[in-house]
């Protein structure tokens, strides 16, 4: 497996894995109850975000056998957050497509997360997905992708708290087992519904 940053032309590739991997994530489901409208919407929800962080923030991708198997999106948390920018890298786009109200919708509930996330530190880092394709889950993949590239760039940036947030009781499991400490649980909501969100750290020591 090797990792490198995503470029423009990965962008189509990461936004289908993404996609696929967050078909059932409780925070798309809330918003879109059909599963095939909720892939499409997902795909241009990832789409624009990967776009975004390919060219603004750090977009990594695990390639095996040529192929893309794994993505992550990590921004360092120093600055201002860029949910204006997410809307304005894909206004027109969702505009077109007739999903700006539930874009609206995400980012009500992402903003939540990330304002808790963001006072807890500012100096620190924010994984903003990690994602595995279907076909190599199981595989400890998601582990190595952690250990072997996001870790060290981290590390090798000067270090520094990593905050993230999940929905999913399996994604729990996965981090605590990958060294993360569970810092907050909560109750986002929407209208009537209601999502579990678990926010997670752990502290990155730099090698200098």
């Amino acid at each position: 497996m090797e990792f490198r940053k995503a470029e423009k032309k990965d962008e189509h590739c990461n936004a289908e894995l993404l996609a696929e991997s967050f078909i059932d994530y409780p925070l798309f489901t809330v918003i879109e109850n059909d599963k095939n409208r909720r892939k499409k919407l997902i795909y241009e929800f990832q789409y624009i975000n990967t776009m975004l962080f390919v060219q603004k923030h750090c977009c990594f991708i695990a390639i095996e056998n040529q192929h893309i198997i794994g993505v992550a999106l990590l921004k360092s948390l120093k600055g201002k957050q860029d949910f204006l920018s997410y809307l304005r890298f894909g206004l027109a786009r969702l505009i077109r497509k007739g999903m700006l109200l539930k874009a609206l919708k995400y980012l009500k509930l992402v903003t939540s997360t990330n304002d808790t996330l963001h006072k807890r530190s500012n100096n620190g880092w924010y994984l903003d997905s990690l994602a595995i394709s279907k076909e190599v889950q199981g595989k400890g993949m998601g582990s190595t992708i952690l250990k072997g590239c996001i870790y060290p760039y981290i590390s090798k940036e000067g270090g520094g708290v990593v905050l993230l947030a999940t929905n999913t009781e399996m994604n729990r499991k996965f981090y605590l087992k990958n060294g993360f400490n569970e810092c907050k649980e909560e109750e986002l909501s929407l209208g009537r519904e209601k999502v579990k969100n678990w926010s997670y750290c752990m502290q990155i020591t730099s090698p200098h």
